[in-house]
Parts: structure tokens; C-alpha cells; sequence
């Protein structure tokens, strides 16, 4: 093991977060909230001093990266940034308790956006800041291990720029992966400006258009309000909606866009699926809104559109409590936090691409009754996905699937009715947010016992690194197999 390597990148990602945390500050003075300065600059002074001591203790390591630093390094990566960005929640006293700053931490940085705050706008808005930043550097970070680490590691499932998942042909991108990653980085930090001038047009002030551009861009969902997107205007909800739709979709079918490559990202298998799925249930939501429960038709649309987009790329925002619909529209909302969005993107969950390739398994098996001689390959975007592929998705869908059940069984044993259970299990699996029951979109995670919130926050990170990446460090298999 390679211990020199891990605790090198661990000292650079304090650093990195120090950096971040410092642009605090300005915001701290421009609201006059002078009484926390000390506990943001003891928050900045923690992890900037830990992360120099790693690096210079470090200096001297060897560059080669094998399976075990590469898996070690990206799984303690969320839980580094996790402890560190917790610093400003616990120590300014808007948390109660370190298991609550951890929560909201974790919660930030995976983009999951479930919050244990009960009176968000009470929240000094220097912490909101950082609160919502958060979410901007975690979904930086996904792009990160996406493009940097787990392509090194040979993981099909997370290979960005695989022509099964992005249907762009690898070789016309930059051969090398910073390279790719400065170009990804680009079109993220431009999609947050845009998107923070435009709110602006629509008459929001800056601090909040900034906020809220971290929380879509990055699908995080953290508000500044608590009616959260509620509060705003149907313009501002219309401009979210968009852009979490944009966000939800594989940033390398951006990059293809911004190469003029209009027909391998229109031909696109996953964002066709992706699309379909929100027309599909948006469209069965707003009449069902329309009809049934007899709002204007607009509103219906956009009430309806815009909690499906949220919940299926995994943002959390909501205009409506949609625990109000009626129970048809809840089991909709229900079935989306296992959806998730496009592979290579910020959003979360199981991932639309797993879905299909699933779904044509399935398909597959049923015609091979039919039709025992008959022998098929499944295709993604005219390539064949070989079997080993084909089973790993189907056993790493299973897998999120347990674990998912497992989670809600442990929250129910905290005390949680079983909607709430199961939905806070998902939910923070998934990166969505808010889920059913107590743990709605007009609630929060606040009410919670501390051992169903280190529960949750687990959940988050087990998620976010997509389940097996984290489970296989603790298989005797592993540690056995791969040896430097």
C-alpha cells in the first residue's frame, strides 16, 4: 500500500477546501455578520493547516497509483470533505450538534441536499453560502473521479466517455484526461454563470442567483429559503427547471455539442430514454394535477414538470409539496428516486443507461424462450455490450437495490414510519432530497434520531460512489487480488 499517495491527495483535498472555505469571508463582511468571523477562520485554519502537513510530510511519494490507493482515495475523499466541511455548521453554532453539521456536510458535498436546518432563513447567510458551495464542489469532484480515477481502474460503468454510455466516439476527445477535465470544468463553471445572470434578469439578487446556480448545476437542491424554489417567482422556476434538466444530462453529450456533433448527442439512446421518462410521467402528473385535483393548467404543467425534473436528476428543489397530490402522483415521485439521471453528470441515483441495458437483458431472456436458437447481443447506441458488462449492471442494480432495503429496514428501527423509512433510505441513496412522509419536500431531516443521520449519511456516500466502488473495499477478495 501506498500510504505516502493516499495521504497526499487527503492533505491536497483539505487544502482545496480551505481554499474554497475563504471565500467565505467576503460574504461574512458584506452582511455583517461579524460575530461568526472567528469561527470561519478557525473552520479555514483546520483543514489548511492538517492538509500542509500531509503534503510537506508527503512530498516524497510515488507517482504510480494502483486499485487499492485509487479506491481508498476516492471512498475517504467524501468523508475527508465531509468532517472538514462541516467545520463552518458546528463551529458558527448554526447546527446544534456535530452529528447534525456532518449531515448537512455530507449531504452538501454528495449533492443529495436532505437538510436537518428547520428555519433555513434564521442560518447566518454567510454559512448558507458555503452551505450552497458545497454542492458546486461535489458535483466538480463527480466529474473529477469519473473522468480522472475509475477509467484508470478499467470500470465500464464509469467510463465517461465510452461509447455504450455517451455515444461519442472516445478517440476524438482530448488523449489526455486533464485535458478532458479542463474542458468539462469549462462548460460546468460557464452553465453556473449563465445561469446565475439570467436569475438575475428575472429580479433575483446576486447572492441567491449564486446559490441557486451551485445547487442546479451541481443537482444539490440546498435553497436559501425554506418555501424553497416556492418562494420564487414561475420565471425563476422555469430557469431551474431547465438548467437541472441540462445538468441531469452526460456532460460529455455537452462537450459533443459544443463539437458540432448534433447527431451522435440527438441519436443518443440514454438522453432519448432520459427525455421520454420526464415527458412521460410529466405529462401524467399535470393531468392528473388538472382534472383531479382542478389547479390552472399552467401551474399544473409547471408544478408537475418541475418535480419530476428535480427528482429524477436527484436535485431536490421543490415548487409544491407534492405530498398534497394525490396518491397516484405519490407513487409516481416514488418510482422516479429509482430512476436517476444520465451517466456523466452530476445527478444521482441508479442512472437511466443501467435501466435500459437492464431492460434489453430482460427482453433478451423472454425472446431467447421464444426462440432458443435465435442469439442476440444487447446494443447501446449500435455497439454491443459485452456480457461481463451486461452482468455487472444488472448485479450492481440488485446490489443498490439491497442495500437500499437494508437502510430502510435500519431507519425503521430508529422509529420512522415505513414511508418515511424507505423514502429517507432511497432519497440519500439517490442524492434526491426530499422523500415521503415526515422527510417531504414541506419538511426536513431535523426530527431525526443521531444514529438515523450517520445511518443517512452513509447511504449518501455509498450512493454517490455508486455502490460497489465502496462496497468492494470490503471484500478479503479485494486485498487478496490486487497487490502492488
Amino acid at each position: 500500500m501506498n500510504f505516502k499517495f493516499v495521504l497526499n491527495i487527503i492533505g491536497r483535498i483539505l487544502l482545496i477546501i480551505a481554499i474554497f472555505m475563504m471565500t467565505i469571508i467576503p460574504w461574512v463582511i458584506y452582511f455583517h455578520e461579524n460575530s461568526i468571523l472567528p469561527a470561519i477562520e478557525e473552520s479555514i485554519a483546520i483543514p489548511l493547516i492538517i492538509g500542509l502537513i500531509l503534503i510537506l510530510f508527503t512530498k516524497r511519494y510515488k507517482k504510480e497509483i494502483g486499485p487499492k490507493e485509487a479506491y481508498i482515495v476516492a471512498s475517504s475523499a467524501w468523508i475527508i470533505m465531509g468532517i472538514a466541511g462541516s467545520l463552518p455548521f458546528w463551529l458558527s453554532h448554526t447546527t446544534s450538534s456535530f452529528v447534525d453539521a456532518l449531515f448537512e456536510s455530507i449531504s452538501g458535498f454528495t449533492t443529495t441536499g436532505s437538510s436537518i436546518l428547520a428555519d433555513i432563513e434564521a442560518a447566518p447567510k454567510s454559512v448558507l453560502y458555503w452551505r450552497s458551495l458545497t454542492h458546486w464542489i461535489g458535483g466538480m469532484g463527480i466529474i473529477v473521479l469519473t473522468v480522472a480515477i475509475f477509467p484508470s481502474l478499467r470500470i465500464a460503468s464509469y467510463r465517461l466517455f465510452s461509447s455504450e454510455s455517451s455515444g461519442i466516439d472516445s478517440s476524438k476527445l482530448k488523449p489526455k484526461t486533464s485535458s478532458m477535465a479542463k474542458r468539462l470544468w469549462g462548460i460546468y463553471i460557464a452553465l453556473t454563470a449563465i445561469m446565475t445572470v439570467i436569475l438575475m434578469m428575472g429580479g433575483v439578487n446576486f447572492y441567491e442567483s449564486l446559490c441557486h446556480a451551485f445547487a442546479s448545476i451541481a443537482t444539490g437542491g440546498f435553497s436559501t429559503k425554506n418555501a424553497s424554489a416556492g418562494f420564487y417567482s414561475p420565471f425563476v422556476q422555469y430557469v431551474m427547471m431547465f438548467f437541472m434538466l441540462v445538468s441531469g444530462i452526460n456532460f460529455a453529450l455537452h462537450y459533443g455539442l459544443l463539437k458540432g456533433r448534433f447527431k451522435s448527442v440527438i441519436n443518443n439512446v440514454e438522453l432519448r430514454v432520459y427525455l421520454g421518462i420526464i415527458f412521460f410521467v410529466g405529462s401524467c402528473i399535470s393531468l392528473t394535477l388538472y382534472f383531479k385535483q382542478g389547479l390552472p393548467f399552467e401551474q399544473a404543467f409547471r408544478d408537475s414538470f418541475f418535480q419530476v425534473i428535480s427528482i429524477i436528476t436527484a436535485t431536490g428543489f421543490a415548487s409544491a409539496d407534492y405530498l398534497q397530490w394525490n396518491q397516484f402522483c405519490w407513487l409516481l415521485i416514488f418510482l422516479l428516486m429509482f430512476v436517476g439521471a444520465c451517466v456523466g453528470s452530476t445527478g444521482g441515483g441508479i442512472k437511466v443507461i443501467r435501466h435500459v441495458v437492464a431492460f434489453k437483458a430482460i427482453s433478451r431472456v423472454f425472446n431467447q424462450i421464444l426462440h432458443p436458437h435465435h442469439v442476440k447481443s444487447i446494443q447501446i447506441n449500435k455497439t454491443s455490450i459485452s456480457e461481463d458488462k451486461v452482468q455487472a449492471i444488472v448485479t450492481f442494480i440488485f446490489i443498490y437495490l439491497l442495500i437500499f432495503f437494508v437502510g430502510g429496514m435500519c431507519l425503521l428501527a430508529t422509529g420512522l414510519d415505513p414511508a418515511s423509512a424507505f423514502s429517507a433510505s432511497i432519497t440519500c441513496m439517490g442524492g434526491i432530497g426530499p422523500g415521503l412522509g415526515t422527510v417531504g419536500p414541506a419538511s426536513n431531516f431535523a426530527h431525526l434520531t443521531d444514529v438515523a443521520k450517520i445511518i443517512l449519511p452513509i447511504l449518501m456516500i455509498i450512493g454517490r460512489l455508486e455502490v460497489l466502488s465502496f462496497l468492494v473495499m470490503f471484500t478479503p477478495s479485494f486485498w487478496k487480488e490486487y497487490k502492488n
